[in-house]
């Protein structure tokens, strides 16, 4: 299941950008507070319940100079990895949100637009977070 945000323009760096996606506690400023219950975090990851309660947990992977990589942890409902990418235009820089899951064409049917919606959200909220 490939699911990919629209694009946004942020207006910072993409260093800045980078370094804040970087830390797993940052994210919950990106959720969507009215869906989003539980949030708890340390240095390498983050976990949250979403509404119907399923319980997403974001593992930091890594950080390249264009983007920042989460992967599932072990409180995921399926395998997933979330990137964020990043490239510097002038004085802003644009992004995309883009996930990759491994679920059943019967879990990708169901969760593909509420994780449409979360992802799009996560971008605005970048956007409102370096305004």
């Amino acid at each position: 299941m490939l699911i990919e945000s629209k694009p946004f323009t942020i207006a910072s760096s993409s260093d800045q950008v980078l370094s804040f996606l970087s830390i797993p506690k940052n994210l919950e400023k990106l959720l969507p507070a009215e869906r989003i219950q539980e949030f708890n975090s340390d240095e390498k990851q983050c976990s949250f319940k979403v509404q119907g309660g399923i319980i997403i947990s974001l593992v930091f992977n890594e950080r390249t100079s264009s983007s920042v990589s989460y992967r599932s942890g072990t409180h995921s409902p399926f395998p997933f990895d979330l990137f964020v990418s990043v490239e510097e235009i002038e004085q802003t820089c644009s992004g995309q949100l883009v996930f990759k899951g491994e679920a059943s064409p019967f879990i990708a049917m169901m969760a593909k637009g509420p994780l449409t919606a979360l992802f799009n959200d996560m971008g605005e909220n970048l956007i409102k977070v370096f305004k």
